[in-house]
């Protein structure tokens, strides 16, 4: 296992500075994020959208651990002020333990394509017809769902970070998708927009598991 993080570590950080790449991940065991890699060469996802699960997945499983590490070193490389937004995302993450990862399923990244190919065409942002996208799959197989939407940042670490922080978003919903713990499927699309140069959708979904031995593959 361990020649794939070899590989495998550079390609997750680029855009970061090297120091704080070994920083971070010299916190994380490699094979806790392996197990926790859960869209690792999925064949309808580019390697950003698999790292976008990695990273969400990565701060479900220890958020404080995430705080400490990725959090601490975006922070550090963006400059960013610690107001208020980021200051409850550290008491937020500090709380979090143990939530069930979050597996790829090809209908709700099926969704996200089409949400984030035509949002990109038409310049549209938001969450336009979600009920109407969601309504193929509703009771079956999922018993809930909600979708983040990302605009302006094509890497990874950078949708992950953004969302969490959720600056200017009252009800920080976009963070309480991601650390929601009844959701375990996930879709993620990211693709051009015509305003926003890029953007990328994250649909989330809830189903049962108990007869798939609570992995989809």
């Amino acid at each position: 296992m361990k020649p794939i993080f070899i590989f495998l570590f550079p390609l997750l950080f680029t855009g970061i500075k090297i120091s704080a790449q070994e920083s971070a991940w010299n916190k994380w065991d490699k094979e806790l994020v392996q197990d926790l890699y859960t869209s690792r060469d999925i064949p309808y996802m580019t390697e950003e959208e698999q790292k976008t699960i990695l990273f969400m997945n990565m701060a479900r499983h220890k958020g404080a651990l995430f705080a400490e590490t990725f959090v601490k070193a975006y922070v550090e490389e963006k400059q960013l002020k610690k107001n208020s937004y980021l200051k409850s995302l550290y008491r937020d993450l500090k709380k979090v333990e143990g939530l069930t990862p979050l597996y790829p399923e090809e209908d709700l990244t099926s969704v996200a394509q089409g949400h984030a190919v035509l949002s990109g065409e038409t310049g549209h942002v938001g969450h336009k017809d979600m009920d109407k996208r969601f309504a193929p799959f509703r009771g079956n197989p999922y018993n809930g769902w909600a979708e983040n939407c990302s605009y302006g940042y094509q890497d990874a670490l950078s949708i992950v970070i953004t969302l969490l922080i959720d600056d200017g978003i009252k009800d920080l919903g976009h963070r309480k998708n991601i650390l929601n713990e009844s959701y375990n499927s996930v879709g993620v699309a990211i693709r051009p927009h015509k305003k926003y140069r890029v953007n990328c959708v994250i649909d989330f979904g809830n189903q049962n598991r108990s007869d798939l031995n609570t992995v989809p593959y």
